[in-house]
């Protein structure tokens, strides 16, 4: 338990500044002074100022947030390299193929810098500094309370007046919370937003395996892929240019090819997105009851739907890719998560965490007062809101993040309001609300498949009308249903077969002549459309908690704040939650004893997927040039022993964001990427379990043999400071 807690309270590092409150400074001494010396003892041979320094550069300076969160990346050439995960640039590599050129498929390679492909709306986002604005930010607070009652954007306004005070700083900022408003800091970005798609390996390599290994362990995946970033000719950031230059690194990772053995020093730089560690078991309840299994149930018959018909036509599989990718994701990881929680009794855990969090709290006057009624509060309010939180996740799941025509049809819906509001009795085409909807309506027609999407309505409609009361339904919804005598099938087939905007035909003569807002109304898919709406879910809810009188928000910062004065004065190992601000977290190569008599090693190699290829099973099939070339066995230097390596795990402490993140030795030299969890760390995001919370990643000397001996790229090793 003690690793545990120095382990992950190392995340922890790179939020204090150098310079700044007493508190801060006292904190930064203490990390210096004994988690450095612990990560010494580890193997580390850096000093502190070579990974973060504000005054220098230093590694922190190679670490970028991607399209401002979500991956990581890191940079490794002087000209701008950059290096994140295969899943990280799915959806461009996917924006940019097409039936003859299906990058997806056949993978990318730029062998010269003009064939690099701008990526529209691609950025990526460098730390410049971070400070400590505790103090000043509770000033503000008191003041603007002085002033009136907080509003709904009551921090933006905060985060206004400390933006304003720092406006002589070139950075962006951005304001950030800790435990809650316990403590809060200030970050200082630079963002470069002409960023191009360099290399990608076929997703036959980039994800090998698909979901069936997904989340699980041994994977052999190549996940990875390469961007560049690039500057205008001041070496500042710059929209996409021609003319821009390849940006001129402040700082970039050399590569290892030394590789890794068991409990080798590792680190791990990047954004990671949420945990949920100061989460009370009330809420952890509602999240395995409830959220879960609806989330994991629903969106697996939607992923059901979509896989039948990309099987069957490899158009639909380009169409639906992307879509599939990104939902199914989540979806195993509900599944997970809830199996980790039952088996590892994380509930029970957090309850007994909250009886010394009890404890505490009645031991002293003053606490009874501050947050005697914390515990008891959080109770009754998800007691009390249990059913229609159930209700309402099968609602959005079934309704609002169903059918995309329906997604369309609420869109088209909207147009009511708005020609109402702008005072438009009658519209053709050439109006300007007209004109945005019908081009989006052209893009939801190359998108999405009639048939497919019609028959999701279909098993979306049966979910919702078997879990969602009909008191919910709007009245016309309800007519609706009656007209087919309950029958969802056939109300869905008479919507889309009748409805304008699930025809391109049907919408273009729609549109050839003048319209009024009524015309809109009479659609069928209107009557769907109508009874999408959240807000007698919200009502609901709040006439709950009005009745018992909580917030369960202000219960929910109360319960953090307790948890962070009691583990203030019981342990000098506390962290904040991840927030997609920069972390370091740091382990060591190992295995896992997964279960009984079940011993998982911690690296796997190319004779696994040479085990795993299947020609008849999509996930496992692979392009007969690359099965030749394992085949071929022609490790060069890349490999070790007659054997390459693939992936590895080890116990950082990672989550979403961190995926693409750099994982470097002791020397801060890149040995590999981070790119998944295991199946035993899917609680890990609430509960850290020592001893099985891995991060899975791809061996760095994998992807270099990728780029020189499958795909050729070796111009692009040229770039690279190769230890």
């Amino acid at each position: 338990m003690k690793k545990r807690l120095l382990i992950v309270a190392s995340f922890f590092i790179l939020i204090l500044p150098r310079a700044s409150a007493d508190e801060g400074m006292w904190l930064v001494n203490l990390l210096d002074k004994q988690l450095f010396e612990l990560m010494k003892s580890k193997g580390l041979e850096l000093k502190p100022g070579e990974i973060y320094n504000p005054e220098g550069i230093a590694l922190t300076d190679a670490i970028v947030a991607i399209d401002g969160g979500g991956c990581s990346g890191s940079i490794i050439s002087p000209n701008g390299l950059m290096i994140t995960n295969h899943h990280c640039a799915y959806g461009d590599i996917h924006s940019l193929s097409t039936q003859e050129n299906n990058y997806l498929e056949n993978g990318f390679w730029a062998m010269n810098m003009s064939d690099e492909k701008p990526i529209k709306g691609k950025s990526v986002t460098f730390l410049r500094g971070v400070s400590d604005v505790t103090d000043l930010v509770n000033k503000i607070i008191d003041s603007l309370d002085a002033a009136g009652p907080r509003g709904l954007f009551f921090m933006n306004k905060v985060s206004g007046v400390i933006e304003k005070k720092y406006e002589s700083n070139p950075y962006e900022k951005s304001l950030s919370s800790m435990w809650r408003g316990t403590k809060y800091y200030l970050y200082f970005y630079e963002t470069y937003s002409d960023v191009r798609l360099v290399g990608a390996p076929p997703v036959s390599v980039g994800a090998f395996g698909g979901e069936t290994d997904n989340w699980g362990w041994p994977q052999h995946k190549g996940d990875f892929a390469i961007y560049r970033v690039y500057s205008g000719a001041d070496g500042k950031p710059a929209q996409y240019s021609a003319e821009n230059k390849p940006l001129v690194a402040k700082r970039y990772l050399s590569v290892s090819s030394k590789g890794v053995k068991e409990n080798d020093f590792t680190m791990i730089l990047g954004y990671p997105g949420r945990t949920n560690r100061y989460m009370s078991s009330f809420e952890l309840r509602e999240k395995f009851e409830i959220l879960n299994p609806v989330i994991s149930g629903v969106r697996r018959s939607k992923l059901e739907v979509w896989k039948k018909y990309m099987d069957a036509s490899q158009e639909l599989r380009l169409k639906y890719s992307d879509k599939y990718f990104g939902v199914s994701n989540y979806t195993d990881y509900a599944k997970w998560e809830n199996l980790c929680i039952d088996r590892f009794d994380v509930i029970d855990v957090l309850e007994s965490r909250e009886a010394k969090l009890a404890a505490w709290i009645s031991a002293k006057p003053e606490r009874v007062a501050k947050y005697g009624s914390v515990l008891s509060n959080l109770k009754t309010a998800y007691d009390v809101k249990a059913e229609i939180t159930r209700i309402r996740e099968y609602f959005r799941e079934s309704m609002v993040r169903g059918a995309e025509f329906v997604g369309l049809g609420q869109r088209f819906s909207g147009l009511i309001s708005a020609l109402s509001r702008a005072k438009i009795e009658e519209f053709t085409l050439e109006d300007e609300l007209i004109k945005n909807f019908n081009e989006i309506a052209l893009k939801t027609f190359e998108s999405t498949d009639f048939e497919a999407d019609k028959e999701l309505l279909k098993v979306m409609l049966r979910y919702f009308v078997k879990e969602v009361p009909q008191s919910f339904y709007d009245d016309a919804f309800v007519n609706l249903l009656a007209k087919f005598e309950g029958n969802t099938d056939k109300l869905a087939d008479y919507v889309y077969d009748n409805s304008v905007i699930t025809s391109k035909s049907r919408l273009e003569n729609f549109f050839s002549q003048k319209r009024t807002p009524k015309d809109i109304e009479a659609d069928p898919i209107i009557d769907i459309v109508k009874t999408t709406g959240i807000r007698n879910y919200n009502r609901l809810e709040d006439s709950l908690l009005k009745a018992v009188n909580i917030d369960p928000g202000t219960q929910r910062t109360a319960y953090v704040k307790a948890m962070y004065e009691m583990q203030s004065e019981t342990s000098n190992n506390i962290y904040p939650d991840a927030n997609s601000t920069m972390r370091l977290t740091f382990g060591e190569i190992g295995g896992i004893k997964a279960k009984d008599a079940v011993y998982y090693h911690y690296q796997t190699t190319t004779k696994g997927i040479q085990e795993k290829i299947n020609p008849n099973d999509y996930e496992f099939r692979v392009k007969a040039n690359y099965e030749s070339a394992l085949k071929a066995a022609d490790w060069g230097r890349w490999g070790q022993n007659g054997t390459l390596y693939v992936n590895f795990m080890s116990d950082n402490d990672i989550t979403g964001g961190n995926s693409g993140s750099a994982v470097m030795n002791a020397k801060g030299e890149l040995i590999g990427l981070a790119f998944d969890g295991n199946r035993e760390s899917m609680a890990g995001d609430v509960y850290f379990v020592e001893g099985y919370c891995k991060s899975v990643s791809v061996d760095i000397r994998y992807v270099l043999w990728v780029i020189e001996k499958y795909a050729g790229a070796t111009h692009l090793l040229k770039e690279m400071d190769i230890k």
